[in-house]
């Protein structure tokens, strides 16, 4: 099969919650940016089209691929990549911008490209996209953050982290028995300690052999894992990235609940 994705590169202010707005390089004016599936075996043909000021371009974890075909591409122009996947799993995609890529990526240019198997059945289940990310600027006295401070992006010191480009993720409704399969990038920085709050990750995809059983699951900055775990009893069962329980004040879990149950577990 044949899929081809067009994307833009925008520059525009985005809405973080609590508060909290962000003067953002983004893939299509959101923070992530759009999931892009596909399966494995498929011709994938990615349009980017940069609508912004700077030079930009388009990294896939997901390609095997001469990494000059990944860019620059000036503003006002349209670079186009081709290439089969053959690898399934989910994979982080992001800017490619030479020497000042990782300043691209902390500015909001990321997000996850999943390739489904061709040959497995998975379960049935629950799915979502989780990405986590992080803003390294200051708010002013109106919330509004103009940009990413290189000085805090070089050292990694990041004002807060987020799921999904937010701050104040709403309760994912879901019953007691439920799979769910979470499809999550870690942008970084460092390592995502990724747990859930309540129950066990009953089965970890990352690379071909899945990992059963696992408490906590570590995904290094700029790689993928799918993580799949039952919702054992009625209740709230908070996903978190146990290594930054510091930033859970900022809403740093995104909480599964069943019936009308709040998001919070204390």
């Amino acid at each position: 099969a044949e899929k081809t994705f067009n994307i833009d590169v925008v520059e525009t202010t985005v809405d973080l919650g609590m508060g909290t707005s962000f003067a953002a390089w983004t893939y299509g004016g959101h923070i992530p940016a759009p999931t892009l599936e596909t399966c494995e075996g498929d011709k994938v043909t990615i349009n980017v089209t940069n609508k912004g000021t700077t030079a930009h371009g388009l990294d896939t974890h997901a390609m095997k691929i001469d990494a000059r075909k990944y860019g620059p591409v000036m503003p006002g122009k349209t670079m186009t990549i081709v290439k089969t996947v053959d690898t399934p799993g989910v994979f982080m995609y992001h800017c490619a911008s030479g020497p000042v890529t990782d300043f691209h990526i902390k500015s909001g240019i990321h997000g996850a490209m999943i390739v489904y198997p061709r040959d497995e059945q998975l379960r049935p289940a629950r799915e979502i996209v989780v990405v986590e990310d992080a803003i390294y600027g200051v708010r002013d006295a109106k919330g509004f953050i103009p940009g990413t401070d290189p000085t805090k992006a070089q050292k990694n010191d990041q004002t807060f982290s987020m799921f999904n480009g937010r701050l104040d993720n709403e309760a994912v409704r879901v019953n007691a028995g439920d799979l769910i399969r979470m499809y999550f990038v870690n942008v970084g920085p460092g390592v995502a300690s990724t747990h859930a709050i309540g129950t066990v990750l009953d089965r970890v995809y990352d690379g071909k052999v899945p990992t059963y059983g696992v408490q906590t699951y570590a995904v290094p900055a700029g790689s993928g894992a799918i993580l799949e775990f039952y919702i054992p009893e009625e209740g709230v069962f908070p996903f978190v990235d146990h290594d930054k329980l510091a930033f859970l004040s900022y809403g740093l879990a995104l909480a599964f609940a069943t019936g009308d149950l709040p998001g919070t577990a204390h």
